[in-house]
């Protein structure tokens, strides 16, 4: 009785150890599950409304997306965006509530047309709902600038005080001067690193962070090309009693900036 009873207990902690063992054992490796692609589910062609912000202002514009393979498209990007020289600075007369740019001579508006790459990274690694990519693009510039306020004498220069020069030049608002624009074509690209959000592809919901940058090769007049020669603090006429002036900005050629987008759109 007492043999039978010693192997039943002998048997039962055999039995619980190989579970226990087997409990704790490796698990079985899984295969990571092949990431989609919008291109092998059949969303090739997707097109977007595109919100920019830059150290030049606000921008709109439209992307054009078609995809050539599975983590890879190509992009065709339209903007509106004003230009700025990078040394501008914007003063507010708070009791009459206007702006003004001090050595402010033109304004620009770019329209952009842009042709691109754009690739998906890490696709193995990160979920199907957070898509990294990169893309660079390129292409022409068109640009229109205007006067920025009515130079009534054509000095190149505002008087901008009346107790100094015995008049003032108005600032023109943004509707204003377009009688005296003038064109420029350039050449400008564009870089970025962002992200295209969902699970649902037929939805374009993408952020992107990257640098933005325009060359044109004869320059852009923004800011004012001539000012007045002091002495004492006194500005100095000639025998007609014209001011007597000196250069003082070149025309810029090259304008680049940070830039963050913000595209909306459909994929189909």
């Amino acid at each position: 009785m007492k043999n039978s009873l010693l192997f039943a207990v002998l048997f039962s902690l055999l039995a619980f150890s190989s579970s226990t063992y087997a409990q704790f054992g490796e698990p079985a490796v899984q295969k990571k599950d092949n990431p989609r692609s919008l291109f092998n589910e059949g969303y090739t062609t997707g097109f977007g409304i595109s919100l920019n912000l830059s150290d030049f202002g606000f921008g709109a514009g439209a992307q054009f997306r078609k995809g050539i393979r599975p983590y890879n498209e190509a992009l065709i990007t339209f903007k509106i965006a004003s230009l700025k020289d990078p040394s501008e600075q914007t003063f507010v007369n708070y009791s009459f509530g206007f702006r003004t740019i001090p050595n402010k001579y033109q304004r620009a508006i770019s329209f952009p047309l842009y042709f691109g790459l754009k690739k998906r990274f890490f696709a193995k690694d990160i979920a199907d709902n957070f898509r990294v990519f990169s893309t660079l693009s390129a292409g022409p510039v068109f640009t229109i600038s205007y006067p920025y306020f009515s130079d009534v004498n054509n000095n190149g220069f505002r008087e901008n005080d009346r107790f100094v020069y015995g008049f003032e030049e108005r600032v023109n608002d943004i509707f204003s001067g377009f009688n005296e624009s003038e064109t420029h074509w350039g050449i400008g690209g564009e870089t970025a690193i962002g992200i295209d959000f969902g699970e649902n592809f037929s939805n374009l919901s993408t952020i992107q962070f990257g640098f933005t940058m325009n060359y044109y090769n004869n320059g852009i007049q923004i800011l004012e090309p001539q000012k007045p020669v002091f002495d004492n603090g006194v500005p100095q006429y000639n025998d007609l009693g014209e001011l007597i002036m000196e250069e003082a900005n070149a025309p810029r050629k090259y304008f680049g900036s940070a830039q963050i987008t913000f595209v909306f759109g459909w994929m189909w």
